[in-house]
């Protein structure tokens, strides 16, 4: 079996039209290749807490002592995962906050990245594709900061490969939100495909 994780930062829970996106995606990719398991990360309740330096400095002292440990879950989860999805809106134009304190959580040195003897930053996670999905009320344009951050952090823990998904504009008057979430769920076909080859 594989690991297909998804890291739900989908704030509005059960009215999130992007979580009715990655959901989408997650029954296509599942249904295209059954030895995918989901694990599912939940953020909505924005559970783990911010990063300080104090915790910091334990969690990597941790690396080398306890591998078991709680601190340590979300990287270990993101380097053992074959595939990464990440579902978040569109969010004071970049993506919730609870996302940017997991990505902090999940950049364990020793676990999803490290270094090389000559000090070259080398990526350690398993995954070769991150797919972000993402939905706006407006128009996000060209500034996507949210999944330019997730691009450079895929790049650090070493995922060669990133894609996004969007659906703007839908709380724009007049707009037909229905023919643009059709659109977006057409495009999670495409990208399944594409992923799956």
């Amino acid at each position: 079996m594989k690991n297909l994780l998804f890291v739900n930062a989908c704030m509005r829970t059960e009215h999130s039209r992007t979580l009715e996106l990655c959901q989408e995606f997650l029954k296509q990719y599942t249904a295209a290749d059954p030895q995918y398991t989901v694990i599912h990360r939940d953020l909505t309740t924005a559970s783990l807490p911010v990063l300080t330096g104090a915790m910091a400095e334990e969690r990597d002292a941790l690396t080398a002592a306890d591998k078991d440990h709680p601190m340590l879950q979300p990287a270990f989860e993101a380097a053992q995962a074959d595939l990464i999805l990440v579902g978040a809106p569109y969010w004071d134009m970049t993506f919730p906050a609870a996302l940017k304190v997991y990505l902090e959580w999940a950049s364990a040195v020793g676990v999803t990245f490290g270094y090389t003897k000559e000090g070259q930053q080398v990526g350690l996670c398993k995954a070769r594709h991150l797919v972000f999905i993402t939905t706006a009320g407006g128009t996000i344009g060209n500034l996507n900061l949210g999944y330019d951050y997730l691009k450079a952090w895929a790049d650090m823990v070493g995922i060669d490969q990133t894609h996004c998904l969007t659906a703007e504009n839908l709380d724009i008057r007049g707009a037909d939100v229905e023919g643009i979430l059709a659109k977006a769920r057409q495009q999670t076909h495409h990208l399944v495909s594409e992923l799956i080859g």
